[in-house]
């Protein structure tokens, strides 16, 4: 699916006191406040925002998606593709060079897609966009052709991602050895990581890769990018105020919302294609394995007014398990459980789920009706005590309990959750195969631990299925299946919020909402 410049809205709004960013002008460093700190900047090792984020600034791919969706040259000048999409043949660019000074080559695809392919984390990405890969080979040093079993109908569209982005050979040992060794060919150059507190990227002055779709080309204009850890709201709006940011992440709905006119201000959005915010439901885990506690809990949830109240209509309510702004997005999946406490109550009554003590919650053979549901405030901060109200109006009783990526990571391998927060910014539904498909339950994200053969076959078969008719009903009858197991709670869609010091010019995103400071600079 293209997504057109236009999703972009640039709003002028106000802010009190709002301090200069002169100083920064005059020695070209750019600060951007983060929520969350990377858990990597590996490519093979990488799954969240943040690490994407970062990673597209030290790397380049192969092939570039532009913001309208189309693809553009990178590291390969030229591709084809056989007719059953099975082999893939890159001409490269022979022109370019690592930061450490080593040359890029065919042997450096081939090395970095057979070390993605196997993923360096548990949660790693890269894997599910090398299904079926057999090898690179290495035709001479500016060939390599790409060979699947099967076919991959999304591979082209794939390269572009931060997990499929070419690391250098020479560096690779060392990140393998745990050493911060993260370089690539990007416009920005690894200089230093303060676990907790800021990642720091230097100008590539040798830089000569960017796509035809960035306002100019060679050496970036920023000098420096500071990637600052700010985890609390606040803390990201006092350090724009201050001039010690130019640009940061998610500011609260509340500051949002009041910034209207002053023109010290950018507000950037971009309503984001994929998988929207939603609770992974846990089916092999107490009460949650009971299709029928699946059903109550979607209709005690009022997503409208949940996200009114925790985004003061900023961010848009979310029905099914695919944002409408997405390829092959089902519209008879949506709204399935329609917000009804009274229904969600009769059908927990039905199923044995009875308030016995008058306490309030639940209970069935003995069992509290009781819901285990770690949170990171970083992405949920803003509706998981809302989401905890309003189960416990079914007569639910929930364990909110808040922790880091690292601890949700854990928890959710381990099944260990009930509810499990999850979400995934992507042109197309392919990524649902990364979060649904049984094999990754263990060493993945399929936080349901749902295990369904037809869904299996489709989220299999549809990435290798290249009629587009075919392979979007395909991804129809996975949104039904997903929904009508009521395998999930979905919250809200995506809607990528950044506000930023009217004196930062260049900033845009994507085609699926990432940040781009390639052509950053600030206004004289």
């Amino acid at each position: 699916m293209k997504n057109k410049s236009a999703l972009v809205l640039v709003i002028f709004a106000f802010l009190a006191a709002f301090g200069s960013v002169s100083a920064q002008a005059d020695n070209g460093t750019l600060t951007v406040g983060l929520s969350v700190e990377p858990f990597t900047l590996d490519p093979a090792g990488g799954v969240y925002i943040p690490e994407h984020f970062v990673i597209q600034h030290i790397y380049d791919p192969l092939i570039f998606s532009g913001p309208d969706g189309e693809l553009y040259p990178g590291l390969a000048s030229e591709w084809s593709a056989n007719e059953d999409g099975t082999e893939f043949t890159f001409k490269l660019r022979g022109d370019v060079k690592f930061h450490d000074g080593t040359a890029f080559n065919a042997e450096a695809v081939k090395i970095a897609l057979d070390r993605a392919q196997k993923g360096v984390t548990p949660s790693s990405a890269a894997p599910a966009l090398l299904t079926a890969y057999v090898e690179t080979e290495v035709v001479d040093d500016a060939t390599v052709i790409v060979k699947f079993s099967e076919t991959n109908a999304t591979f082209l569209q794939d390269l572009s991602r931060a997990w499929l982005m070419i690391p250098s050979p020479a560096a690779i040992a060392d990140l393998d050895g745990g050493k911060l060794a993260f370089i690539g060919t990007g416009p920005f150059i690894f200089d230093s990581w303060a676990q907790q507190d800021s990642i720091t990227l230097k100008k590539n002055p040798d830089y000569n890769v960017a796509p035809a779709f960035m306002a100019h080309s060679g050496p970036a204009y920023l000098d420096e990018i500071v990637f600052r850890i700010l985890p609390e709201t606040a803390t990201r709006l006092i350090a724009l105020q201050t001039g010690e940011a130019q640009i940061v992440q998610d500011p609260s709905p509340v500051d949002a919302a009041g910034m209207v006119d002053d023109p010290n201000v950018q507000i950037f959005t971009f309503a984001a294609p994929g998988v929207p915010a939603h609770q992974m439901i846990n089916t092999e885990k107490f009460p949650t394995d009971d299709l029928n506690v699946r059903i109550a809990m979607n209709h005690a949830v009022d997503q409208e007014a949940i996200m009114t109240a925790a985004s003061l209509g900023l961010t848009q309510p979310a029905f099914s398990i695919i944002s409408p702004s997405t390829w092959a997005y089902n519209p008879d999946a949506d709204n399935m459980y329609p917000y009804d406490l009274e229904k969600a109550k009769a059908v927990l009554e039905e199923a044995g789920w009875i308030d016995s003590d008058g306490d309030g919650i639940r209970e069935k053979d003995g069992r509290k009706l009781t819901i285990e549901y770690p949170a990171l405030p970083a992405y949920e901060e803003q509706f998981m005590e809302l989401l905890a109200y309003s189960l416990q109006d079914a007569g639910f009783e929930v364990n909110l309990t808040t922790m880091d990526d690292a601890g949700i990571s854990a928890v959710g391998a381990a099944g260990d959750h009930n509810i499990l927060n999850m979400g995934w910014i992507s042109r197309d539904p392919s990524v649902l195969s990364y979060i649904f498909l049984s094999s990754n339950i263990e060493g993945g994200s399929a936080y349901t631990r749902f295990r369904d053969a037809r869904l299996d076959e489709i989220l299999t078969e549809a990435p290798k299925t290249v009629d587009p008719e075919e392979r979007k009903a395909l991804y129809e009858e996975a949104q039904t299946i997903i929904m009508e197991n009521a395998l999930v709670i979905p919250i809200h869609t995506y809607g990528n919020l950044y506000v930023a010091d009217a004196a930062v010019e260049g900033f845009m995103f994507d085609a699926e909402g990432y940040p781009l400071l390639y052509d950053v600079t600030f206004a004289k």
